[in-house]
């Protein structure tokens, strides 16, 4: 019997070493299977809708995932370089001419011609009322492999705007049901499958214009729990992944394991604020919101040091940032009194304020695949109600719906307000009147005529100038609540070369990436 037992326990010793073996290989295994194929799996927090670049924000994954490329790109400090047009110059105030780089081919092997340049754009224009916003386009006319862009007004932010990737370049004679599971680009990668919020698979590019891609297969997993993302990475299951939080990135941080690229991104994290809100239309309940979030407490103690406080939109690495702002530092005596001058007060001690019979209750959307967003969310609902404001928090996967139909009174939200290393843009989109990003409906006239001012301005300081004045009107009328900068990372195993973070999040699988 006792002999019985010893067997019984070497036969589970036995499985259980055979199965841990094959987990180990799984883990491992495969990176050069297929006749030498050599694959990469990435673990993402975020995942577009589709794969159509000219539709809502699709078009950061697109370029993320190494399918699509812009006439002009960003460096690793913001400058621009050339990319699908190899060159331009600035005819006019109105008018600018590209040459498209010649030679370039599309995935399906069609010629990337001035032609099939400026179609491409025209698709973004009809398609998405924000690339009219950005670009500012009066006219395009293409011969050969020139491209002139005459704009509506002079326009300095255009070059730069450009590199969006609502510019990404696509073959429009493809069939248009194709746009949102195979987009044809001209990306060091094409795309071999789309599962929607699961999965994108990509192959290398064989007729790449530039040096071919060092991955022939390049797998992204949605992930959407920062956790679980972090525990795919650690047992092997992917090779990369990326805004691992501020609980888990020490984990990684000093282990040989793992590579950890970690840098300040042009990202804000912000609450709307919805003006049609009948709280939110007073402005004293705006500022009491301002004074009584700390904002200090969040970026050292919430995200341990992942963040910094932030002051106005954009972050004071900027030029036209944070650094020449008066923004709010946390005063909830000071909250409260601007709550009680303004004629609020709580009657029955409930801890609520209320006026004119009605308690101050707002609600607060946010979406959870941003990790910070949620601890965020709760501790803004906590210090609130300290100043009797009473906040309830409602989750999404994605408040794009939410902010369209304007199904909020205050949203979190994390932007990144720089894309193209000027002001212009973002201030345009998020604070003019009528702006397609500018969901609370902000309106100062005061603020738009100084973003018109940026259409025509040359001269950088007086950019930079101009976009600080509208900044701190932005701040005084407290349009929404700016709190947080956050830090961007990704994280690799140690076998993986090539990836790194840009101030531009959008850019991520290239032709250099690599794994042993």
């Amino acid at each position: 019997m006792e002999m019985k037992k010893k067997l019984a326990l070497l036969v589970v010793m036995v499985l259980l070493c055979t199965s841990l073996v094959a987990c180990g290989k799984s883990n491992s295994v495969d990176k050069t299977a297929n006749g030498g194929t050599k694959s990469i799996v990435i673990g993402v927090g975020q995942f577009p809708t589709n794969l159509d670049p000219a539709l809502e924000f699709n078009g950061w994954f697109v370029y993320e995932f190494g399918i699509g490329e812009t006439l002009v790109k960003f460096t690793e400090t913001m400058e621009i370089e050339p990319l699908l047009a190899d060159s331009w110059n600035r005819v006019d105030d109105l008018t600018w001419k590209f040459h498209i780089r010649p030679g370039v081919k599309f995935h399906n092997g069609v010629a990337v011609t001035a032609e099939a340049v400026k179609s491409s754009i025209e698709r973004s224009l009809k398609l998405n009322p924000r690339t009219a916003e950005i670009l500012l386009i009066n006219a395009m006319a293409a011969d050969g492999q020139n491209l002139t862009i005459t704009t509506k007004t002079p326009y300095e932010a255009l070059l730069g705007n450009l590199a969006d990737p609502l510019a990404i370049i696509v073959d429009t004679t493809a069939k248009t049901e194709t746009f949102a599971q195979a987009p044809i680009g001209t990306g060091p990668f094409k795309i071999q499958s789309y599962s929607e919020g699961k999965q994108a698979i990509v192959e290398k590019n064989k007729e790449y214009w530039r040096e071919k891609a060092l991955i022939d297969v390049a797998t992204f997993n949605y992930i959407k729990d920062n956790n679980t993302r972090s525990m795919a990475l650690q047992s092997g299951e992917v090779d990369v992944a990326n805004y691992i939080s501020s609980s888990n990135i020490s984990l990684y941080e000093g282990n040989s394991s793992y590579k950890v690229d970690k840098i300040s991104s042009l990202r804000i994290i912000m609450a709307y604020e919805n003006l049609n809100n009948e709280f939110l239309k007073d402005p004293a309940v705006r500022k009491a919101i301002a004074l009584g979030v700390d904002r200090e407490s969040y970026a050292k103690t919430l995200l341990k040091g992942t963040a910094v406080a932030a002051v106005g939109p954009f972050p004071a690495s900027l030029p036209f940032g944070a650094k020449k702002l008066t923004g709010y530092t946390y005063d909830k005596a000071a909250a409260a009194k601007a709550m009680a001058d303004a004629g609020y007060a709580d009657s029955d001690k409930d801890g609520i304020l209320e006026k004119s019979g009605k308690k101050l209750e707002l609600r607060m959307a946010l979406y959870t695949t941003r990790s910070e967003l949620p601890i965020l969310g709760e501790a803004m609902q906590a210090q609130l109600k300290e100043i009797g404001i009473s906040l309830k928090l409602e989750s999404y996967e994605s408040v794009s719906t939410v902010l369209k139909n304007k199904n909020f009174d205050l949203c979190l939200y994390s932007v990144n307000t720089a894309t193209t290393g000027d002001p212009q843009s973002f201030l345009t989109l998020y604070f003019k009147t009528g702006g397609t990003a500018n969901y609370g409906g902000y309106s100062n006239q005061a603020v738009d005529a100084l973003i018109n001012k940026l259409s025509t301005e040359r001269d950088t300081q007086a950019r930079y100038d101009i976009a600080t004045k509208a900044q701190q009107i932005i701040l005084n009328d407290n349009a929404d609540a700016f709190l947080v900068t956050p830090m961007l990372n990704i994280i690799s195993k140690k076998t993986v070369s090539g990836i790194k973070m840009y101030p531009v999040d959008y850019y991520l699988l290239d032709n250099k990436v690599n794994i042993e």
